[in-house]
């Protein structure tokens, strides 16, 4: 349909002012400006929210086996700095636990290292400590544990870390 309309000898014309325009224009800028950024936030703190989950369950993970090998254990081997020889009852007869290449290491009778961190992290920070009674009743061993995401930019979303302090005793004794 084309209305034409004249109301006293005046034209009717369809469509917007260049006044309307600016204010459509500048309305749907401010909304844009607003939601933008939000949209943007959410997915950034999606992203660092993932790697501080992959971060701290590897740190969580990590430790949980270290105390279990621990508490497994029959005996105490060595503890160095950074490192610690287990003996086992059969079937296993010996565990080591090292720090390799930012990598925690595990090898069970000798059979070969496995990494107990993933390729997502590193780790900083691995510090045994002998806490055995002189008179050997109580064998107990305290680690100290960093872990870092594995990331070399420098977006913060990206970077996180975390340090952990625990213990285990050897409960055969």
């Amino acid at each position: 349909m084309n209305f034409k309309c004249q109301i006293s000898n005046v034209k009717c014309q369809n469509g917007f002012t260049f006044i309307e325009l600016i204010l459509y224009i500048s309305i749907v800028t401010i909304m844009l400006t607003t939601i933008v950024p939000f949209g943007w936030s959410a997915i950034t703190s999606s992203v660092k929210s993932s790697v501080q989950q992959e971060v701290y369950t590897q740190a969580r993970f990590v430790s949980e086996r270290i105390k279990q090998e621990i508490r497994r254990a029959s005996g105490i081997t060595s503890v160095g700095s950074t490192s610690i020889s287990l003996t086992n009852f059969s079937p296993d007869t010996t565990t080591v636990i090292d720090l390799s290449s930012q990598k925690i290491r595990i090898n069970k009778n000798g059979t070969g290292p496995v990494n107990l961190n993933s390729d997502d992290t590193n780790v900083t920070t691995l510090e045994f400590s002998n806490y055995t009674s002189l008179d050997n009743k109580t064998k107990h061993i305290g680690f100290r544990l960093g872990v870092t995401s594995n990331y070399s930019g420098q977006r913060r979303e990206y970077i996180e870390s975390i340090e952990l302090r625990a213990s285990a005793e050897v409960r055969s004794n």
